[in-house]
């Protein structure tokens, strides 16, 4: 008999490290897009005019952070902090995701992180919405950990 299938966990439950402790502020995490580049090569003694596909090098689109706007300035000093050529400003990101327990089943490391586009949702007298910042993280590599 196979083994049971697992469960898919929720996607509510989670908290991140943004490299100075956990922020139990963020409300959203989108992650990024990975991709690998497809390199085409072709022997000269190839039969064949059909080129061989390999995997290239790694790319990544931003990981965005979404939280409601506070007086908590850190993420605007983060990215002021890269605006002006900080070289300290680079860190490492994780994305905990938690069981029901609040126990870490799944975690995402991004490397060399560092904020390369700081921007709030619209302010609008019309609605009662909350200010949403968000900031959207530029990073060298990303791994997943257990």
């Amino acid at each position: 008999m196979a083994a049971p299938t697992p469960s898919p966990f929720e996607g509510s439950n989670f908290i991140v490290d943004l490299g100075a402790g956990d922020d139990t502020s963020i409300t959203r995490v989108d992650f990024p897009v990975a991709l690998l580049d497809e390199v085409a090569y072709r022997s000269g003694n190839d039969k064949t005019a059909e080129p061989r596909k390999q995997p290239g090098l790694a790319s990544y689109s931003h990981l965005v952070l979404h939280r409601g706007l506070t007086t908590n300035l850190d993420l605007w000093n983060w990215w002021e902090q890269a605006r002006n050529g900080d070289p300290s400003v680079d860190r490492d990101v994780r994305v905990r995701l938690l069981d029901t327990s609040r126990q870490p089943v799944l975690a995402w490391r991004f490397r060399n992180t560092f904020p390369a586009v700081y921007r709030l949702s619209p302010l609008d007298a019309a609605a009662s919405d909350l200010v949403i910042e968000t900031v959207e993280l530029a990073f060298d590599s990303m791994d997943t950990e257990t």
